[in-house]
């Protein structure tokens, strides 16, 4: 069962504004599957995630869920326009979070600019790219984001995968099926190594790379 983070007392715990070296009293820590905002309830204050995984999701009336974007450390959280927010905000490990300090100019339209290019990128991988594009994309991503630093130090890249299959399928537009045969066919195609289902190493990035691009065909045949 998904926990609530109550939104009155997260907004007392977290002031509006805080300084880059925040307090340890006014962090959050939450754990997996917690609930930090709903869409459309009232915004909350603008939160910087320093650790962990969040997932931004929107939902249809049915219950259908699109993952609009997974958020690592250092990123913003609850950056929205208007009174209410925008998507849910759920954590797909152990997170800890602050309070974003008061954003000058430039910092916000980092922000903005980021959240922008996230989103085309989202809807060109929604829209124009192939089931293994896609997974290799997001291996990418996820990469980028969570990379581990003592395998970055060994000159490979190895990352935490926080997702489910499901939580990847519903982030991709595919079936669970078809995440899971695009990552198998990596693994036996010596593009990634798996020494855990939730620890993966890129062990041919630049291929990874030109798939995710188109530039490189991927046989995925019988791939719904």
């Amino acid at each position: 069962m998904l926990q609530l983070a109550s939104l009155a007392a997260l907004g007392c715990a977290l002031p509006a504004k805080s300084h880059p070296d925040t307090p340890a009293e006014s962090r959050e820590f939450l754990a997996p599957r917690t609930i930090i905002f709903r869409e459309g309830f009232d915004a909350v204050p603008q939160l910087r995630l320093t650790d962990g995984c969040v997932a931004l999701s929107r939902s249809l009336s049915d219950g259908r869920r699109q993952i609009i974007d997974i958020v690592g450390p250092g990123r913003l959280i609850g950056l929205v326009f208007g009174e209410h927010n925008r998507t849910t905000a759920e954590t797909l490990t152990y997170c800890q979070i602050e309070p974003a300090r008061e954003l000058g100019l430039a910092e916000f339209r980092g922000a903005v600019n980021e959240m922008v290019l996230r989103v085309e990128s989202h809807a060109i991988l929604l829209g124009r790219k192939t089931a293994p594009e896609r997974v290799a994309s997001a291996i990418l991503d996820l990469a980028d984001q969570f990379a581990r630093p003592r395998a970055k130090r060994k000159g490979t890249t190895t990352f935490n995968l926080y997702l489910t299959r499901g939580e990847m399928a519903d982030w991709l537009g595919l079936t669970v099926e078809t995440v899971s045969r695009c990552f198998q066919r990596f693994r036996r195609a010596g593009l990634v190594g798996f020494t855990d289902p939730q620890i993966v190493t890129l062990l041919q990035p630049t291929v990874l790379q030109a798939i995710a691009a188109g530039r490189r065909q991927f046989d995925n045949s019988n791939t719904p």
